[in-house]
């Protein structure tokens, strides 16, 4: 049986566009289309569209369902976004037409498979956000900006964003997400950003997104080796127990902590 599929950029305001192209071609009657990334893998009876991401047609989606749902509501449906969710679109999709129907209540009706995902999502991303905020290290470069890197399962730096841009409003820095190649970027004055494709100045004319080796200061230098010198002199090795550490600060973030990765230097 064929389906109708709306494909769109990768990207949240392409995503929107595919929602107020589904919304429409429900009102008219047709019955509402799946949405998926470009890069999905078309089946043999799809019948797929791609759908024009217009910036200022998603602002106006958001808009008016915020005005008629509640900037709570389009939160939620934006954190669930973030995660990593399969098929998470069709879930988010279909509760954002519940909530053009029916107004702020449609999120509530957790007996709707598809609000259940999109609680669920929602849930996993703002844990997951969380978590990685507070694991971040910013390691000061030789040009005296910030840098950290992150490799999450869902795209934190969205929900991220407004909290690192307060706390370090002085600061110049960027936080890599070296899974999606993409860098939330801050400098003093200005809104935050996040860009693709991100890359740094490795400082002899090539440029580098290996976030392992950035230029760093000779003050960020010193200050790791003080940091292994005191780990090394407080450690217990008879106490040793890496089941508890591993359980405490999980393996797969180890890599991306200065203060691992220089240790294993040694």
């Amino acid at each position: 049986m064929s389906k109708t599929v709306l494909s769109y950029d990768g990207g949240f305001p392409g995503f929107l566009c595919c929602v107020a192209e589904a919304i429409n071609m429900s009102r008219a009657g047709y019955p509402f289309p799946n949405i998926r990334e470009v890069a999905y893998r078309e089946e043999l009876f799809d019948e797929a569209f791609a759908v024009r991401r217009d910036e200022a047609r998603a602002a106006a989606l958001w808009l008016r369902l915020s005005l008629i749902g509640g900037e709570a509501a389009m939160r939620a449906c934006h954190e669930a976004y973030c995660s990593d969710f399969p098929a998470k679109e069709d879930a988010i999709a279909r509760a954002l037409a519940r909530i053009f129907r029916e107004g702020r209540g449609a999120l509530n009706d957790l007996g709707d498979p598809a609000i259940c995902l999109v609680e669920k999502a929602g849930l996993r991303a703002k844990a997951q956000a969380h978590l990685v905020a507070g694991l971040i290290r910013f390691s000061e470069l030789s040009d005296g900006s910030w840098f950290a890197t992150i490799e999450p399962d869902c795209d934190v730096l969205p929900l991220i964003a407004d909290h690192f841009a307060v706390r370090y409003a002085d600061m110049i820095f960027a936080i890599y997400d070296k899974k999606r190649s993409t860098a939330l970027m801050h400098k003093p004055g200005s809104p935050w950003k996040i860009v693709d494709g991100f890359s740094i100045d490795t400082g002899d004319g090539q440029e580098s997104n290996e976030a392992h080796d950035p230029p760093l200061s000779e003050r960020e230098l010193s200050i790791r080796a003080g940091w292994i010198k005191y780990f090394d002199s407080i450690a217990i090795v008879q106490r040793k127990n890496s089941s508890l550490q591993s359980g405490r600060m999980p393996k797969k973030y180890w890599p991306l902590l200065p203060e691992m990765r220089t240790a294993a230097k040694k």
